[in-house]
């Protein structure tokens, strides 16, 4: 463990709030698995964590810390894990589910973000099924955009032929 790393740096905080700040360092981390940090995932990152305006400067310094975190996400994952015992299960899904969302965000779904995920929500105490459960409903969810969209297209192409 670094000395320096952000679950030290915020350890005084209420449970709430590192519980926030460990859904922000394994959304930056999972986020940075392919290689880059975008500002579209950013923004998802901001999306899915409600906020009053004033406080996403200090949110986006907290994403800034977590990327440059050099502990594994293992390491975070099991920070909040201990943290929350088994008080919170819904919690903890609703993690997996956002970063499953977050590894999407920038159309680009690699290895190491699937293998990350895995590992977090193997940590986190849920079944290899819940991941799959959410893996589904995300790919079921793009298909019937997307079938959605490419009817209206050809519709149109009809309409202009």
């Amino acid at each position: 463990m670094n000395k320096n790393d952000v679950w030290d740096k915020y350890r005084h905080e209420s449970k709430q709030t590192i519980c926030i700040i460990g859904f922000l360092i394994l959304s930056a981390k999972l986020c940075k698995a392919d290689g880059h940090f975008s500002e579209r995932e950013e923004e998802e990152i901001l999306k899915i964590l409600p906020h009053e305006s004033y406080q996403k400067k200090m949110l986006i310094r907290i994403l800034e810390e977590a990327y440059n975190d050099p502990n594994p996400i293992e390491f975070d994952a099991k920070n909040l894990k201990s943290l929350l015992q088994n008080d919170h299960p819904e919690f903890l899904e609703f993690i997996i589910a956002a970063l499953y969302k977050l590894a999407h965000s920038d159309h680009v779904y690699s290895e190491k973000e699937d293998e990350d995920i895995r590992s977090v929500s193997k940590i986190f105490g849920l079944e290899e099924n819940y991941f799959n459960q959410v893996k589904n409903e995300f790919n079921n969810f793009f298909n019937k955009l997307f079938s959605y969209f490419k009817n209206k297209v050809k519709k149109k192409e009809n309409v202009n032929a």
